[in-house]
Parts: C-alpha cells; sequence; structure tokens
C-alpha cells in the first residue's frame, strides 16, 4: 500500500473516530438533557400536588361553621362589619380563614405557570378552577353580608347559592366540593405518575 493511501486511510479513521466521538458527546448531552428536564418535572410535580393537597385543606376548612375564635378584624372591616353582628361574623369567616392563607394561593398561583409549560395548557386548568372556587367562596360571604337584613323577596335562589358556597347548605349535595375534589384528581393523575416513577428510580438506585 503506497504512503498515499495509508495517509488517507489514516485520515478517514481520524475523521471516522471524530464523528464517532460527536455522536457519542451528543446522546449522552441528549441523554443528560433528558434526566435533568424528568427531575425538573417530577420535583414541580411534587410542589404542585402538595400544593393542591394543602389548598383543599384550606378550602374545606374555610367553609366549616364559624366559631367565636373565627371573628378576624382584618375580613370584618374590608367588609364594613359593626361588631355587634355576630351574624355576619358567621358569614365572614370564610373570607376571614382564606385571607389567613392569601400565601398558600399565591405560592400555587405563581406555579401555574411553571407547570403549564411542562405539562400543557390543558393541565393547568385545575389551577383556574381552585381560584374559581376561591373566588366563590369570598364573593358569596360578601353578597350575603351585603343583603344581611334586606327583604329576601324574590331573591331566594341568588341565597341559597351564596349559603351554598360557604358551607351552609346539604353536604350531601355540595357540588362546590365535588368540583374542589375533581380539581385535585386531576392533577393527581398529571403528577402521580412522574412522582411515582422518580420514586422508583430512587429506591433501584440504592440497590
Amino acid at each position: 500500500m503506497s504512503p498515499e493511501w495509508i495517509s488517507a486511510w489514516a485520515n478517514l479513521m481520524t475523521g471516522m473516530a471524530a464523528l464517532l466521538a460527536g455522536w457519542a458527546g451528543m446522546r449522552g448531552l441528549n441523554a443528560w438533557r433528558a434526566e435533568t428536564v424528568g427531575r425538573r418535572k417530577a420535583e414541580l410535580a411534587e410542589e404542585v400536588l402538595a400544593g393542591f393537597y394543602r389548598t383543599r385543606d384550606i378550602l374545606t376548612w374555610a367553609r366549616f361553621p364559624a366559631s367565636d375564635a373565627d371573628q378576624g378584624e382584618t375580613a370584618r372591616l374590608e367588609i364594613g362589619q359593626d361588631d355587634d353582628e355576630p351574624e355576619k361574623s358567621e358569614i365572614i369567616a370564610p373570607v376571614d380563614r382564606l385571607t389567613k392563607e392569601s400565601q398558600v394561593f399565591s405560592e400555587l398561583r405563581a406555579s401555574r405557570y411553571r407547570f403549564m409549560a411542562y405539562f400543557g395548557e390543558e393541565a393547568a386548568r385545575p389551577f383556574d378552577e381552585i381560584r374559581a372556587i376561591h373566588n366563590e367562596i369570598v364573593d358569596s360571604a360578601r353578597n350575603l353580608v351585603r343583603t344581611h337584613g334586606q327583604d329576601p323577596a324574590g331573591r331566594e335562589q341568588e341565597r341559597n347559592q351564596w349559603e351554598a358556597a360557604i358551607g351552609w347548605g346539604e353536604t350531601e349535595g355540595d357540588s362546590l366540593r365535588k368540583r374542589l375534589d375533581l380539581a385535585v384528581k386531576a392533577v393527581e393523575q398529571t403528577c402521580r405518575p412522574l412522582i411515582e416513577e422518580r420514586h422508583k428510580a430512587r429506591r433501584d438506585s440504592i440497590f
């Protein structure tokens, strides 16, 4: 074999080796990226699911019957309630409870766009439902306070809806509670598989 052929063959082998090294490096980079994205998705899934569990408990507690300890100043001043109106204190108790936990709802809303970026807009719809439920409870309590003492004639249906929203209705037909449970289940369907997969990977790495 002539020196020219030997040189050409060596150059070819060097080029192939470089291509193989580049291909292997690209595969390694892609694998690292996929692992990083997967880890971030699993971490976000844990964070969001825990946030939904917590907000469900807060919204459920907010709709429990009021007690003397629930007559908070913040909500009373916002609505313009006098201290000598105990029934209004019971009505406005859900607002006071939700106000005290406002940071939890703010943190959940802050994670909505990251969740949407990873899982899609459809998967993020439970965030909108949680916000709608929160607003419905607050608006209903305010409407009941605003119309307190007025003649209920012609507004029975409205008042029944407002009272049901703050937890004064029948528990068996509690549509708001059903909506809340469905929102949490929808997030579970998105998050739970990733969380379980991550925990399984951790167990496998140990053994």
